[in-house]
Formats: structure tokens, sequence, C-alpha cells
């Protein structure tokens, strides 16, 4: 199967860009704060980059606890909303608009966060130069804390097909892995008042071998790996993996 390689520039728009923020709840998005701060030890006023960052849900959680906070993301519209609620809660972020494979601030950060599955979406080029721009925009023993979907989490409970609903809007998914290519390629239809929106998501599923390869090219070391938000140790057939990092 062919995927667009650039299938993100036009999925996180119109109905998903309206759906996206329900799919959280502020007791969620105050949990991933509480686990941030304590898998990478953290304390207020230390300088923390969240990329992609969005709507910014995760950026401002973290502010208002007192971090100096910066969001990336390429999706201007995403950023305007961040901005808009940045504003109406008084607090201090700063929002970039750029592609995460090229991160301009060198030797900058504390940690860096990528949450929520949005690792994988690139070619393999581009997903390690991700993780190579994160290890430069890091100071000399920065935390880097990756929250993605890998083989191990996804394939013991693979379907093909899945339907949810969230806000007033029916979601189809349809599943395929292309062993081909090491991707799972989704196809998504969103209906409401009758009105039907297709999009296609294409990710590289990796193992978790070699993700730990990924971050080692990069300069990565020290790594601890977890299956939940409850700190669980990472083991097969785990919901997900939060591995974290040190730039060495």
């Amino acid at each position: 199967m062919n995927h667009n390689p650039e299938w993100w520039q036009k999925f996180y728009t119109g109905t998903w860009q309206q759906v996206q923020p329900f799919l959280r709840t502020l007791k969620q998005t105050q949990k991933e704060a509480d686990f941030v701060e304590d898998v990478l030890d953290l304390k207020p006023p230390a300088t923390i980059l969240d990329v992609p960052c969005g709507e910014g849900r995760l950026t401002m959680e973290l502010a208002s606890r007192g971090y100096k906070m910066f969001g990336l993301d390429i999706n201007e519209n995403f950023l305007e909303i961040a901005e808009k609620n940045v504003n109406e809660r008084g607090l201090n972020v700063t929002w970039r608009q750029g592609d995460m494979r090229n991160i301009t601030w060198k030797n900058k950060f504390d940690a860096v966060i990528c949450m929520w599955a949005s690792f994988g979406y690139f070619n393999e080029k581009g997903n390690l130069e991700f993780i190579k721009t994160v290890s430069r925009s890091l100071k000399k023993k920065g935390s880097f804390l990756l929250d993605t979907p890998i083989a191990e989490t996804l394939y013991p409970k693979f379907k093909s097909q899945g339907r949810f609903k969230i806000a007033g809007v029916t979601v189809l998914v349809n599943r395929f892995f292309d062993h081909k290519t090491g991707r799972n390629e989704e196809d998504f239809a969103f209906i409401q008042k009758r009105k039907q929106t297709k999009y296609h998501s294409s990710i590289r599923i990796y193992t978790y071998r070699e993700v730990v390869n990924l971050l080692r090219q990069a300069r990565f070391g020290h790594f601890d790996a977890f299956g939940s938000l409850s700190k669980d140790a990472f083991q097969f057939g785990a919901s997900r993996l939060l591995i974290t990092a040190r730039r060495i």
C-alpha cells in the first residue's frame, strides 16, 4: 500500500480538530503531567519543550505548575487555539510553528516530551531526524520522554475495525498493517449530521529494540520504560510504551 508521506498535513484539520480536544479529560491531562514530573524528576522552573504540542493541552497544564514551557507544532489552527487558551488562563508559554524534524533551539531544554502517539509519522530518515533534533535541543544530560505505540503494544490485541462516538461525531476506523513498510495504515470516517468526512493516517510501528536503537543513534542513553501512567514496568502486551532517555 502506498501511503501519502504528508498525510498529517490534512489529518489534523476539519472534523478531527473539532474532536481532538474531547479525547482527553482534564483529569487524564493532570495524570500525564504528574507522570512527566515524576519520571523525569523535574521541578519548576525547569524548561520543557512539548513537541508536537497540538492545541497545548499538556503544555498549559505544566505551565500552570510553574514550568517554563515551549510548544512546537506545524498546525497553525492548533496554535491559535493554544494562544487563545493561554491568554484566558493568564499563563506564559512560548509557541512556535514549525516542523518537528527541525527544532531550531540548541542546548536549551531541561526536558523534551513527545506524548500521545505523535511519533512515526515520517519515513525512516525523517523519524530519526526528529530524534536527533530533540537531542540537539536538550542541555547535556537533559531528558526525553517518548510516548508511542509499538509492535509489542499494538499487535497482541490488534483489531482491524473500530467504532466510537465523541462530541456528537461517530468515528469509524479500518486498520491495516503493511508488513512490507512496517506501517499501520488507518482509514477514518467521521460522521456528523449525515455528513461524512474521510481521513487517512500512516504510522511507522517500531519494535522496542528499534526505538532504543534510534535513541542511541541520537546520543541518548540511560533508558527507563513504562507500560502505563501508573509506572508499571514495560512488557509485551502493555497498553503503551513510555520511554525516558537522557542525552549523553
